[in-house]
């Protein structure tokens, strides 16, 4: 690895433990032709440097919160950064981006419900000093989650417990580390080894969890991250959300309720690859009728831990 840019070992590497995060540093070196004290000197390199991380992370389909939408905050008279700071406070908050221009918030918030979503509108991100006008629009229906490439920035955030406390524990210890042995969870916890590799294969085997490397986009080549909202015309719906999802720089797609019935989060290299983006693969999608574009100017929290498992990366 050099200036935190991974080398093609580094991504070999990076390639087993997305498929799994536990897979034993022996049995990677034996696959790539290395010995195994490289292989665990590589992952400890990388985990130090902040381009890879191995972690546990929660299915939102097996929480109480699990309904997901999309907030555009507009400022007015404060500072947008420390506005973001306030609404990251809040639980429901599950991702916070300051946006380039207008809206100049973006936030990504996860309920239980409409009473929830109203609750965190009206008596939270609403009576934030600052906060000018709110739009908010639904996800229908998630169609890709790149859940392996994300911000691994001060903006990475865990969560709180939300079911059987022991299991909510051992999913704890494994988003500090992933990699972490079922026996070093037992002492932490009080309890035997086999009872956690009992739990650990359980929510592994009915997808309550995922464990595997999650890496920081900027390091994979990618400087520079955008939302999209897009209309499209509803006989083209379908044929619209297949070719996006087929695109590899497109890391999210979802329907969404309201005007716009689609949002994606994008990245490019940089600036010409991104504008290079929206004009060959966005304004290019099936029916569409109108496209906003809006880029990240800065993270500020994200919930690296909460993932929809709708598609595996490819």
């Amino acid at each position: 690895m050099e200036n935190n840019r991974p080398d093609k070992l580094d991504f070999d590497i990076i390639r087993q433990l997305r498929e799994d995060g536990r897979r034993p540093a022996k049995t990677i070196a034996q696959a790539l032709g290395v010995t195994e004290a490289t292989v665990t000197s590589r992952i400890h390199a990388l985990s130090d440097a902040s381009v890879m991380r191995v972690m546990a992370q929660r299915n939102v389909e097996h929480l109480r919160t699990r309904l997901f939408c999309f907030i555009r905050v507009w400022i007015r008279g404060r500072s947008a950064e420390v506005v973001a700071d306030d609404i990251a406070a809040f639980a429901g908050a599950g991702s916070v981006m300051m946006m380039m221009g207008s809206p100049e918030i973006h936030v990504t918030a996860l309920v239980e419900d409409n009473d929830d979503l109203l609750a965190l509108l009206q008596d939270h991100i609403g009576q934030v000093s600052g906060v000018d006008r709110l739009d908010v629009s639904m996800t229908l229906k998630a169609y890709k989650y790149r859940y392996d490439v994300v911000s691994l920035s001060p903006a990475l955030s865990l969560g709180e417990p939300q079911g059987d406390p022991l299991d909510d524990d051992i999913i704890r210890q494994l988003q500090i580390d992933g990699r972490i042995s079922n026996r070093e969870i037992g002492r932490v916890l009080g309890i035997s080894a086999s009872t956690i590799r009992e739990r650990v294969n359980r929510m592994l085997t009915t997808r309550q969890i995922r464990i595997g490397a999650v890496c920081d986009y900027r390091s994979m080549g990618f400087e520079i991250a955008a939302i999209a909202y897009l209309q499209v015309a509803a006989a083209q719906f379908k044929a619209a959300l297949d070719y996006l999802v087929a695109q590899n720089e497109i890391g999210q797609v979802s329907a969404i309720s309201g005007p716009s019935n689609i949002f994606v989060i994008l990245s490019g290299r940089n600036l010409d690859h991104l504008s290079e983006i929206v004009r060959n693969k966005l304004q290019t999608v099936p029916g569409v009728i109108k496209t906003s574009v809006s880029l990240v100017a800065k993270p500020k929290k994200h919930r690296a831990d909460l993932i929809s498992l709708v598609e595996p990366p490819g």
